[in-house]
């Protein structure tokens, strides 16, 4: 059951990290795609200014003497009058409105490429956009326009906006809802192990006393008549004393499971021979109450590896129940059959049967289901969680098949040898 509880953590905690990753790769996708957007959009904009551009010719002579008479590689603010640069700033602004992008922007007219060619990993270069111009020099070289935005990376964060932020904020909220979870769940681990611990304890400190009153009555019934009244009440407090010590050993064996410490001796099985022994033990019982005990052992392959006392133990529980929870007289089915790789053995029963709500916690330790106008049912709630916990241990399956006021059917599955 840890085992399975650990594998179950750690396919969780995976789903979760897959999950988180998949998160940042989307938000990391979309942020590229809103930079790719906003690179096409300011190319599309420096086209349209350069277009402008050309429209003014005292303009366009200027820049075009800043490289022609001056030999200038590169055109900036102080190489033109103010209201010539002013006006290419004006164009860029303009059609930089109209893309709906309103940053700070830093631009230049240079004969290169880009005004960052040497430097591959600058910032600066990652950050500028160049568009080439249809202006050329006297040495037929291309001016090109370069435009840079320092605060380029928060315009990209802002046009993400809410989408992004509510990402990272659920993001935590998972993690955060996992970290709770599982401490809960530790909590509730050490509250489990205490309780078992307890009642293991408690259990142990029966025994002592238990053993003493065994002691007692057997030197008792030792001195008494064989016709005193006491061999009656020494009787019954023989029975008695048996009757607790096989609920309390029955609570350690319960524990030991869980613990997975109970030894077994697991060897090579005939189940049809052992069926038919734990029939006979029953079948008295079951006349008695003027019942029926049938047996169907039609599986080809019936050799089991498996521990004798346990598993016989697992089927006297399930007889017992099918006893037990029985309207008068019981019917009573033992079937066997082979499906797959398995040895089915099925106990059916028509007893009082077991409402669908219940069933998903009928394999649970303490587990009480409604008996109905049945008063005379007493256990602690443990004896289907002891034989899934035997089962289980085997490699087996426990399936059960009920509906109230029908019956029930629970079927062992094991693997059989060849």
């Amino acid at each position: 059951m840890k085992n399975r509880t650990r594998y179950l953590i750690a396919v969780v905690l995976f789903c979760l990290m897959a999950l988180i990753f998949i998160q940042f790769i989307w938000i990391f996708k979309a942020a590229d795609d809103q930079e790719r957007h906003f690179e096409y959009t300011v190319i599309a904009a420096l086209s349209k200014s350069t277009e402008g551009l050309l429209k003014q010719n005292a303009v366009c002579t200027q820049v075009t003497n800043c490289f022609n008479q001056k030999g200038f590689t590169c055109c900036e603010k102080r190489h033109l009058s103010n209201d010539k640069w002013n006006f290419i700033d004006s164009i860029i602004k303009a059609e930089l409105v109209i893309s709906k992008i309103s940053l700070d922007y830093e631009f230049q007219l240079t004969t290169v490429p880009h005004p960052h060619a040497g430097y591959k990993k600058n910032k600066s270069r990652k950050n500028c956009f160049s568009v080439k111009s249809n202006l050329v020099t006297e040495n037929q070289e291309s001016i090109w326009l370069h435009i840079t935005f320092p605060d380029r990376n928060k315009f990209i964060l802002a046009q993400m906006g809410l989408l992004f932020f509510t990402s990272i904020l659920l993001i935590a909220i998972i993690i955060g809802a996992f970290l709770l979870i599982y401490r809960y769940y530790l909590q509730e681990l050490n509250l489990a192990q205490d309780t078992r611990n307890f009642i293991n304890n408690l259990t142990h400190e029966f025994k002592t006393p238990l053993a003493s009153i065994r002691l007692a009555n057997n030197r008792i019934s030792k001195e008494i008549r064989a016709d005193s009244k006491l061999e009656a009440y020494t009787r019954i407090i023989k029975q008695e004393n048996d009757k607790l010590d096989t609920h309390i050993n029955y609570l350690l064996d319960v524990s030991r499971l869980k613990k997975g410490k109970m030894p077994m001796n697991f060897d090579r099985l005939n189940m049809h021979e052992q069926i038919e022994r734990q029939a006979d033990s029953f079948r008295l019982m079951i006349e008695e109450r003027q019942g029926n005990l049938t047996l169907d052992l039609a599986a080809g392959h019936f050799w089991v590896r498996a521990d004798c006392f346990h598993i016989l133990n697992a089927l006297n529980n399930l007889l017992d129940n099918a006893c037990k929870y029985s309207i008068e007289p019981p019917e009573i089915q033992i079937k066997t059959s082979n499906k797959s790789r398995w040895l089915v053995i099925s106990i059916t029963d028509e007893g009082i049967g077991i409402d669908k709500s219940d069933q998903k916690f009928i394999f649970q330790e303490f587990s009480r289901v409604d008996t109905g106008n049945i008063h005379n049912i007493k256990g602690f709630g443990l004896g289907l969680s002891y034989v899934w916990q035997v089962v289980t241990i085997h490699n087996g399956k426990l399936l059960l098949h009920s509906k109230k006021g029908v019956g029930s059917t629970f079927s062992i599955l094991l693997p059989y040898l060849d």
